[in-house]
């Protein structure tokens, strides 16, 4: 009988941490630096993403990273990619050009996207 019981309070642990809500990152800023590798435009709705709207992603090659407010997501990804998305409307004079983008990464424990605050095109 114990042993059933214990069972059951373990099960019900188990379903209680799964189905709990996500903790959302804490604020955070940070500038990057980099080339813009790929520009392309999204359904929202690829993405799980509602309402449906279009999103304009960016990859870059990151040249530098500059911290400026909360965690550094991106802390030593210098030479690396990341995708970076925005719902504003962003030109494609923007493809092959450097970058300087503020960002932030909002998600949680399960994932997260890095969303452009600010861009512009750097000599």
């Amino acid at each position: 009988m114990k042993l059933k019981f214990f069972a059951l309070v373990i099960f019900l642990l188990f379903d209680i941490v799964a189905t709990a809500d996500a903790v959302p990152v804490m604020p955070n800023e940070t500038v990057v630096r980099g080339r813009v590798e790929e520009y392309s435009l999204i359904s929202s709705k690829l993405m799980g993403i509602k309402p449906e709207m279009t999103l304009y992603k960016l990859v870059i090659s990151i040249e530098k990273v500059e911290n400026v407010k909360g965690p550094n997501f991106l802390k030593d990804k210098e030479g690396q990619f990341v995708t970076l998305y925005t719902k504003e409307e962003i030109s494609s004079d923007f493809y092959g050009k450097k970058i300087k983008a503020k960002i932030e990464y909002t998600g949680d424990e399960r994932g997260g996207l890095f969303w452009i605050k600010q861009i512009e095109i750097v000599k």
